[in-house]
């Protein structure tokens, strides 16, 4: 089977012995103070396989639904349309950030749920390292509450509760109706709607 079809756990198992053995490899030049050449040559084959050894293993846990995750998007939904619905277009309800991405990066910080989680590691789980921060702010764009830190000069979030702050709505449905260029009802009668200050 090839790596972009196994299952997490397939790679993890294909990967670790030869993780292992790189790692002790690395030690024993790192130990003799072997010659820079080879200590560079084995560090840089040693990171590539640990990366990918590391993405394997955290796919090991987030290789599941997070229900979490689809019932809180589901609850917004309900609030907006108990709200909204009879004033809005349905197409202005919808709620957006549901992509596979966003539910595991959710997902990671609700199994660390109340403790600091460094931007690298959420960098592992969506093997992305340009976007990964953006997937998080637009998961706080949701209402959750991710809290951003620094710890040790790196950037960390933090998923302190499941309560959502619902004073989002409005900018979740204007930037909703942005994205669709206002075109079922005009800009100035949904932020007066909405009470969005221009």
């Amino acid at each position: 089977m090839s790596p972009s079809t196994s299952s997490p756990r397939d790679a993890w198992n294909r990967l670790r012995p030869d993780a292992v053995l790189v790692v002790k490899d690395l030690l024993v030049l790192l130990e003799s103070d072997g010659s820079s050449q080879d200590i560079f040559d084995v560090y840089l084959y040693a990171k590539r396989l640990l990366a990918e050894a590391m993405e394997a293993r955290i796919k090991i846990d987030l290789d599941q639904s997070c229900e979490a995750f689809h019932d809180l998007r589901g609850k917004l939904r309900t609030v907006m349309e108990d709200r909204y619905s009879a004033q809005l277009p349905a197409a202005y309800l919808t709620v957006p950030y549901g992509s596979v991405v966003h539910e595991k990066l959710f997902l990671t910080l609700l199994q660390r749920q109340g403790n600091e989680v460094p931007a690298s590691l959420l960098r592992i789980v969506t093997a992305d390292s340009v976007h990964t921060e953006r997937r998080v702010r637009e998961l706080r764009e949701l209402g959750l509450d991710i809290v951003t830190a620094k710890a040790s000069g790196s950037d960390t979030y933090k998923l302190d509760s499941l309560e959502l702050d619902l004073s989002f709505l409005p900018t979740i449905i204007y930037n909703t109706a942005s994205s669709k260029k206002h075109r079922l009802m005009p800009e100035p009668e949904l932020k007066n709607l909405l009470k969005i200050a221009d």
